[in-house]
């Protein structure tokens, strides 16, 4: 069990975050991961920049700030069974390959589905 929560910071008006964000919110079982908009309080308090970091997904685990791929590993690996043996597999791949693949999809997620299509995160699983 861990000791601190990862904080999750999503863009807010992406259906691909919110979506993947409420994928992660279903298998949060141990109540691990916080989930926030990366433009909002939680966010500010967490040390981001102002307006958020709108071109990655950020999670901080205690003081470490960790985006795009690694933080999309340290989230699988949380998961754990399954998800833990992807996540290690992904990692024997050089960070420059994973983060190249992860910035392909990144900057084209609005074309994956529309604003219209948002799924959004229970008030139970956001932390704003």
């Amino acid at each position: 069990m861990r000791k601190t929560p990862l904080v999750v910071l999503i863009d807010g008006n992406c259906a691909l975050c919110n979506g993947t964000a409420a994928w992660l919110a279903r298998r949060n079982v141990d109540g691990v991961m916080v989930f926030a908009t990366n433009q909002g309080e939680v966010a500010r308090i967490a040390g981001e920049p102002p307006g958020g970091d709108m071109g990655t997904i950020v999670v901080w685990d205690g003081s470490r700030r960790l985006v795009r791929s690694g933080a999309v590993l340290l989230l699988l690996r949380t998961l754990g069974g399954f998800w833990r043996l992807l996540a290690w597999l992904a990692w024997l791949c050089p960070d420059v390959v994973r983060d190249f693949i992860y910035d392909q999809v990144a900057r084209r997620r609005h074309r994956f589905a529309g604003p219209s299509s948002c799924t959004r995160l229970s008030p139970y699983d956001l932390a704003e």
